[in-house]
């Protein structure tokens, strides 16, 4: 029996929405993880849990990015 290797999450849709795996954001959006982590911490940025994975909506990523470019 081969060994399969682990696949790590990334997008994915669950009940007609799209989300991404909390670790795929800072590559996804270019940001540092201190970036995100404080973006969770504040609130801008609402995490989900769905089988011990946290996700995030696309659609709270792109209100992120708006609010960030608001702010430049």
């Amino acid at each position: 029996m081969r060994a399969q290797t682990p696949k790590k999450p990334g997008f994915f849709f669950r009940a007609g929405r799209q989300y991404i795996a909390l670790s795929e954001v800072p590559r996804t959006l270019n940001l540092t993880a201190s970036e995100v982590a404080d973006a969770v911490a504040l609130g801008e940025l609402p995490i989900e849990r769905v089988n011990g994975l946290k996700i995030v909506s696309m659609d709270a990523l792109f209100e992120l990015i708006s609010m960030k470019e608001g702010k430049k």
